[in-house]
């Protein structure tokens, strides 16, 4: 099993080279739609614009209009525009375009860059808007149901993390620091993930469609898991949460792996025989960032436990297993969050 995790290491070098052979079967993209105002979203605007894609769409929410103070959504419009992408807030403003005749509600690729528990409301808003596609790349945290047509869907799995930054006078102005840029984003090896990857390759974002996608899922699903709202009770980075919270996250670990060992076998099949260690380094790989969890509790937004550890509870529920260690984070999470909002009121 070990050696499964040093063939991926070797496949992330051969991956542009494959994707590049999948794009020759099939024409280039032309038009793609990135909704989700955040990091990512402004991220894979910018890659898309530097990648040639002649019409790049980044769907914001009208929130970031409303809001001038919100450093994130402001950088985000920013970076996007500057890069040659177009930001709207609405799916009314794509009515205008600059080629006669072409459907300017239909894109070669939507990739969806939003939390869980907005995925439903943006499929809702896509429809309703009429806005059609070839195929629907889902780019979050978290394990969800299916809700998008399974026949044009791929997941997309992010072993990156992003930073914006503020550069005074040069360029727009702000600018994306990336963690883990050497790692690839994975997804399935289908058509669908092999057309995905072979479209990120040429934008120069490191991609590939492999059969070890569902290992790869439960890999960063697992870091997610011990990390991201145990953050929030420890208020630290990722470096804090190695250094004073390992026995928490070593019960949730320990916990989890019993749960899913189930509900995702094909997972834990290729799994290697040291994927506790695999887990925590990948965390130590982070270092001084703050998961995306806390940054949302810090910037007052709502919070993704339903697809986190909430997702874990679920399984147990369905399996009749007891989940104590992450029912009770679940609930520290929850109270700090009733606190938080509380005091915004006053």
């Amino acid at each position: 099993r070990q050696r499964r995790v040093c063939r991926l290491v070797m496949r992330a070098d051969d991956a542009a080279a494959s994707s590049n052979a999948t794009a020759t079967t099939e024409a280039a993209p032309r038009r793609v739609l990135v909704v989700g105002g955040g990091r990512v979203g402004a991220y894979l605007a910018r890659a898309f614009r530097q990648g040639d894609i002649e019409h790049v769409v980044l769907k914001m929410s009208q929130r970031a209009v409303e809001d001038p103070a919100d450093v994130t959504r402001v950088a985000v419009r920013a970076i996007a525009e500057h890069a040659g992408a177009r930001a709207v807030t609405t799916y009314d403003d794509l009515a205008a375009t600059d080629i006669a005749g072409e459907d300017e509600k239909y894109f070669d690729f939507v990739f969806v860059c939003v939390k869980t528990y907005a995925l439903k409301a943006v499929k809702e808003e896509l429809e309703r808007a009429g806005v059609t596609y070839g195929r629907v790349v889902l780019a979050h945290n978290g394990v969800v149901r299916p809700m998008f047509d399974e026949a044009k869907t791929t997941r997309a799995v992010m072993p990156q993390s992003w930073d914006i930054v503020e550069t005074p006078g040069v360029g727009c102005g702000y600018d994306i620091h990336v963690k883990n840029e050497d790692k690839p984003w994975v997804m399935p090896n289908t058509a669908n993930g092999r057309a995905t990857s072979a479209l990120l390759a040429r934008c120069g974002v490191l991609s590939d469609a492999t059969d070890e996608f569902e290992y790869l899922l439960i890999r960063k699903y697992f870091i997610n898991s011990v990390a991201n709202l145990l953050s929030i009770v420890g208020d630290c980075n990722c470096d804090g949460l190695l250094t004073h919270h390992q026995a928490r996250m070593d019960a949730l670990y320990d916990e989890m792996l019993e749960i899913l060992r189930e509900p995702h076998a094909a997972g834990y099949a290729l799994a290697p025989d040291n994927f506790r260690q695999v887990v925590f380094d990948g965390l130590a790989s982070y270092r001084d960032h703050f998961p995306s969890t806390k940054l949302d509790f810090d910037a007052g937004a709502k919070l993704e436990i339903e697809s986190l550890n909430g997702y874990v509870c679920e399984c147990a529920r369905a399996q009749g297993l007891p989940c104590d260690e992450h029912s009770r984070l679940i609930d520290e999470v929850t109270a700090l969050v009733a606190t938080r909002d509380a005091r915004a009121q006053i």
